[in-house]
């Protein structure tokens, strides 16, 4: 009973932090909002005297968020104006951008030898985690009669490799966005296997010969290719997002103030009704709420990632609640 709880709680804060259409969740956070001070409120407390008069709470709240929601949409315009003039860059500049992406493609399959490399976000993720782990995981097997501490070391490393590859592959089985695949590659913590690979090739640097040195070094530049591709990855996906943002606020807030300035219009000749006012309260609400929910989920994706580039900083709240463990 205890796990189902504990499960459907996890599930639960992943839609709401992140799987959910922010669009879909919006409405509910508005639905809901509007029968606890609607319907729920109407019929527990009094019904407030002249809820539209002119000098009623109502009146000024509405007009304040009359006048956020206009603040808000000059602020998006002006982010999206500044957005898209970063992305006008000149031909050379454009061309190397798409040269370097080439490149990275060419030396990763240098490395991986083979003649192509997928284009896909999950497919490409997956070649490189399971490169990373066959090359662990043979020099695993050709250490042999090792020195003891290192064979410890190197059983560790692989098996906390081993882990971290495979929930991430099973995040990626069934990613269909970007989104997903960043979500998939939160607990792939590439930062702490550089870290622990350098120090053990550092450590027992008298120990290991040419060949196992070779490979140590394959397995560092995969690593580096994974960080980059997961770092690239979840920069597509911000700005994927930030501009669904702007899109669905524009979409958002001119359908709401013309519904809150006919609201304020005919004011005078609207009936005092409890149910009226919070649901043009509700609708003054969405852009804010809208906003909300974006933010939140582009600031827990870019928060929970393990890895701080290439430095192994531990996050003082734990992990983020929700994300799939593996279990």
């Amino acid at each position: 009973m205890t796990d189902g709880i504990e499960r459907w709680r996890r599930d639960w804060y992943r839609w709401v932090a992140f799987t959910a259409d922010r669009r879909i969740l919006t409405t509910a956070v508005l639905a809901v909002g509007f029968t606890l001070f609607g319907p729920v409120a109407g019929s527990l407390l009094p019904t407030p005297k002249n809820p539209l008069a002119d000098s009623s709470p109502t009146v000024s709240l509405v007009s304040a968020l009359l006048s956020g929601t206009f603040f808000l949409f000059s602020i998006v315009v002006t982010v999206n104006t500044l957005f898209v003039s970063q992305q006008q860059h000149p031909l050379a500049q454009q061309f190397g951008r798409v040269q370097s992406v080439v490149q990275y493609r060419r030396q990763l399959e240098n490395v991986v030898d083979t003649e192509h490399v997928p284009a896909e976000p999950e497919a490409l993720l997956r070649l490189l985690s399971g490169s990373i782990l066959e090359r662990a995981q043979r020099l695993e097997d050709e250490l042999g009669a090792a020195d003891f501490e290192l064979r410890e070391d190197l059983d560790g490393y692989v098996e906390t490799l081993a882990e971290e590859t495979g929930e991430m592959n099973r995040g990626l089985e069934d990613a269909e966005d970007t989104l997903d695949v960043v979500l998939a590659t939160i607990d792939y913590d590439h930062d702490r296997q550089i870290h622990d690979l350098r120090a053990i090739r550092v450590a027992h640097s008298d120990e290991l010969d040419d060949a196992t040195a070779e490979r140590i070094d394959e397995m560092l530049r995969l690593l580096q290719y994974a960080a980059t591709a997961r770092e690239y990855f979840k920069t597509l996906y911000t700005r994927r997002d930030l501009a669904n943002l702007s899109r669905d606020l524009v979409l958002t807030a001119v359908p709401t103030a013309a519904i809150v300035a006919a609201f304020m219009h005919f004011l005078n000749d609207l009936p005092d009704s409890n149910l009226l006012v919070v649901g043009v309260e509700a609708i003054a609400f969405a852009p804010f709420v809208l906003v909300a929910a974006y933010v939140l989920r582009v600031t827990l994706v870019n928060s929970a990632q393990r890895a701080a580039g290439q430095f192994v900083v531990e996050d003082d709240g734990g992990d983020i609640e929700g994300i799939p463990d593996g279990d």
